[in-house]
């Protein structure tokens, strides 16, 4: 194998791949990227077994063709580290040569045989998706998944898939958030599937290192035990996990009628400034919502307290209710909207977070979130 590549793009598309390559493994050939020069392209892959990124470019001079597997520890840092301008990249016998002005690097490599088949698309067509919608509706669930490991469904994000909408699901048991967006594409028959979220985390970069011309759209096609994505010259495949995912219709709560629109900032701006004297066990601030205001409390070990105040919508009746402020949070910086409605019961009762548009409209996001017990109750 031999070829030439600008440091730029060689960083890109190592960038692209470096994350799935896992840290520690028991197979030693999983720490390698693979290199596979062929025609007039260049493809890198990485593997963990549970998630596999290929990226393909065509702005390497192919000298001679290949296929290497190289440790990605050398690798990755060495061509980051290059100025900019022309790459040549050598294999002789079992050895690697990167050589870039005066600088170069010589590393053994892998036997390439070694390395796992990596999977191919389910299928020729895929389901076209706006990027950023997708990538939005990752933000708005993937905060809520379980990390615990006894419960494996939770970990993964459920995907309901509908001829006319795409709904994604994550929940911890304590919260749960749930993004609803209306699709045109064509799907004939209803699917679920629980979507491996380490794998749906990857499309974010991927999606951002397209160029201009790939940018805007993203394939998505669904296997017995993948699902895979499509972004420009890049295709992932992250695993499907098995359920059963719960029943998150049943906790929704239908009859929350004590309705409070709040200002996302304001609110969490206090949350941060309120937090600090937090239990740090409990991590518990108190909402004290009242007609137009809603105080915000918090105490902490040795009798230290903090307050504060933010004006709200709301004429119902005085409701104090405590919450996880580091769940609050989540919430908050995961809701692109800048006004959030909080519909609640009763201090014992879930609460729902819903984003709203600056017109009051719903946006397809709503967010639970389960109550703590108020000291002294």
């Amino acid at each position: 194998m031999k070829f030439e590549i600008q440091q730029d793009e060689l960083q890109k598309a190592l960038d692209i791949i470096a994350n799935v390559v896992p840290a520690k493994t028991t197979l030693p050939i999983l720490t390698c990227v693979l290199l596979e020069a062929e025609g007039e392209e260049l493809k890198l892959s990485a593997t963990n077994l549970d998630i596999s990124i290929t990226t393909t470019t065509d702005k390497a001079a192919i000298k001679q063709g290949g296929r290497i597997a190289v440790p990605a520890v050398k690798l990755v840092p060495f061509v980051r580290s290059l100025n900019a301008g022309s790459v040549t990249v050598a294999q002789k016998g079992k050895q690697i040569r990167l050589t870039s002005g005066k600088a170069s690097l010589t590393e053994n490599t892998m036997n390439v045989d070694e390395y796992p088949a990596l999977k191919e698309l389910a299928a020729q067509d895929g389901l076209q998706v706006e990027a950023g919608l997708l990538i939005d509706m990752i933000n708005e669930t993937n905060y809520a998944v379980s990390r615990d490991e006894t419960r494996p469904a939770l970990m993964g994000i459920l995907w309901e898939i509908r001829p006319n909408k795409l709904t994604l699901v994550a929940t911890d048991a304590h919260r749960l958030a749930r993004s609803t967006r209306a699709m045109e594409w064509d799907v004939d028959a209803d699917r679920d599937m629980i979507v491996d979220t380490s794998g749906l985390r990857q499309l974010p970069r991927i999606v951002a290192s397209l160029d201009e011309e790939d940018a805007g759209k993203v394939d998505v096609f669904m296997g017995d035990n993948q699902l895979s994505f499509k972004a420009g010259g890049t295709v992932l495949h992250t695993r499907l996990l098995e359920g059963p995912f719960p029943d998150y219709n049943a906790v929704i709560p239908k009859d929350n009628d004590k309705l409070v629109t709040v200002d996302k900032s304001d609110l969490a701006q206090a949350i941060r400034r309120v937090s600090i004297t937090a239990d740090r066990i409990t991590s518990q601030i108190k909402l004290g919502i009242e007609s137009g205001r809603m105080e915000l409390m918090a105490h902490g070990a040795e009798g230290s307290q903090s307050e504060d105040e933010i004006a709200v919508s709301y004429d119902g009746d005085a409701l104090e209710i405590g919450f996880n402020y580091a769940y609050l949070q989540d919430i908050l910086k995961n809701l692109a909207s800048d006004t959030v409605v909080l519909s609640l019961r009763d201090a014992q009762s879930a609460a729902l977070f819903r984003p709203v548009t600056d017109e009051g409209e719903d946006t397809g996001v709503v967010c639970l979130l389960m109550p703590l017990r108020l000291a002294g109750e």
